[in-house]
């Protein structure tokens, strides 16, 4: 029999599942509400992080032009065949000149080659100290039975790490630990001070004997001698790298080393920067755009302060001057790169190609210089923005985190919170059901015993 308790409005009539349906959903929605407010700032993240990866694209082009020292304003070339020689690379303070240079002498590293060993991995039997001064400085290494095979002094001298590399190899016929010096030059020279030895009266086994003693290299420019530890020559001629490669016979000629200014290498880098530069700009422009109608979404940095902030810094530093004294172009749109209305730049080739015709060094302190350069300003106020610790656009992403973080805390409670209504309107309707039931059972009952009184009276 049923009882007169149920669920779903059996006594009631009532849809009371679609009414605590509808009521969750009225108070569901202040987390749904939430959800949509982290989902809109991990949008604004995501732009954040869109927008720092085209500054850090714009500050590696304002690198190039901003540093007196990585700005290529000369191409560098060498007689006909000298590159087998030498390789010459120009650096951002060298000068237009020609440079005679002849290559006597590479700079090499010391090389040590032990006897011949049928196993590599076979116990020598040997302890006590390998020692080996490199450029001077002592360095030891205990050999015992953990490592006394060719391997395991190899590893040993590797791990240590104070200059020497170690390898073993195989001729055909036996096994040889070689020590190379890392670095070339006399000032690195590597000596056997002391050998592990097998016990008296065996004595050492290993017999490290030099196949090849360091050396200097030894060169000259326009008659005049120089000397380097290194292949690498960075000094011989001001704002040129000579990377020496092999050695010349006595009776070779001499090598012509020519710098010349590289109009395409200044205009290369320019305009590397104004398309980078558009790139960052351009995006700022689609940020903010009005919307045409209501149904249009909303761009997640639309209004942002950072980039307002941004987008003025922009413009003051690209029209302002340098005011170097002496320094007849000052400003970018005085050397063809222009402005235009929507912020993005312009370069005008034919006007910088003048310019740089008439006084490329005019052009390259404007640029570059340490204090007062467009470059410089503009990196600054670049790299002011993407510092990951405390740039404006890693404060603002962080702030964002913060906001979510809190979000997903009041989320967390507003579900909780949601259940426990969720079981008291259930409770509710039920005792609401019950009583209903119960009195539609009285009514009942009533009804019966009006009726008997009714036929008892005839």
């Amino acid at each position: 029999m049923a009882s007169g308790i149920t669920f779903g409005g059996l006594a009631s009539g009532l849809d009371t599942n679609a009414i605590i349906s509808a009521l969750l959903s009225v108070e569901g929605r202040k987390a749904g509400q939430m959800r949509s407010s982290k989902a809109l700032f991990q949008k604004k993240i995501g732009a954040l992080d869109d927008l720092t990866s085209k500054m850090n694209d714009l500050a590696t082009a304002l690198k190039k032009i901003s540093d007196p020292g990585r700005f290529v304003a000369h191409k560098a070339s060498i007689s006909s065949g000298g590159d087998d020689y030498v390789s010459v690379t120009p650096k951002g303070d060298t000068l237009a000149g020609s440079w005679n240079v002849k290559v006597t002498t590479l700079a090499e590293s010391t090389f040590i080659r032990s006897d011949g060993f049928a196993d590599a991995n076979a116990d020598l039997g040997i302890t006590g100290t390998l020692s080996l001064s490199v450029g001077g400085t002592q360095h030891d290494i205990t050999i015992d039975g953990t490592n006394s095979n060719l391997n395991g002094m190899r590893d040993a001298i590797n791990d240590a790490d104070f200059g020497v590399a170690a390898t073993t190899v195989f001729d055909g016929t036996d096994w040889h630990l070689e020590l190379r010096g890392t670095e070339t030059g006399l000032a690195n020279t590597v000596t056997i001070v002391a050998e592990p030895s097998q016990p008296p009266p065996q004595g050492p086994v290993l017999n490290l004997t030099q196949q090849r003693a360091a050396s200097d290299a030894a060169f000259t420019v326009d008659s005049q001698n120089y000397t380097s530890a290194s292949n690498t020559v960075d000094n011989a001629i001001q704002g040129i790298t000579l990377q020496l490669l092999h050695t010349q016979d006595v009776n070779d000629p001499a090598l012509q080393v020519t710098v010349s200014e590289d109009f395409e290498a200044i205009e290369s880098q320019l305009a590397d920067f104004v398309k980078e530069f558009n790139d960052v700009v351009s995006f700022l422009n689609a940020q903010s755009k009005p919307r045409a109608n209501g149904d249009e979404t909303v761009q997640p940095l639309a209004g942002d302060s950072a980039l307002r902030s941004l987008r003025s810094a922009f413009g003051t530093t690209v029209s302002s001057a340098s005011l170097l004294p002496g320094v007849g172009y000052s400003s970018l749109g005085a050397i063809g790169i222009k402005t235009k209305a929507d912020g993005t730049l312009e370069l005008d080739s034919a006007r910088l190609k003048t310019v740089l015709t008439d006084d490329v060094d005019d052009v390259k302190r404007m640029l570059t210089d340490t204090t007062a350069g467009i470059g410089k300003k503009l990196l600054d106020v670049v790299e002011s923005r993407t510092d990951s610790i405390d740039g404006a656009l890693a404060t603002r992403k962080d702030a964002y985190r913060t906001s979510m973080t809190t979000l997903d805390e009041r989320i967390i409670r507003a579900e909780d919170q949601l259940v426990i209504f969720e079981k008291s309107l259930r409770q509710r309707f039920a005792a609401m059901e019950s009583l209903v039931g119960r009195l539609q059972a009285q009514g009942g009952a009533l009804g019966s015993i009006g009726s008997i009184g009714l036929f008892g009276s005839r």
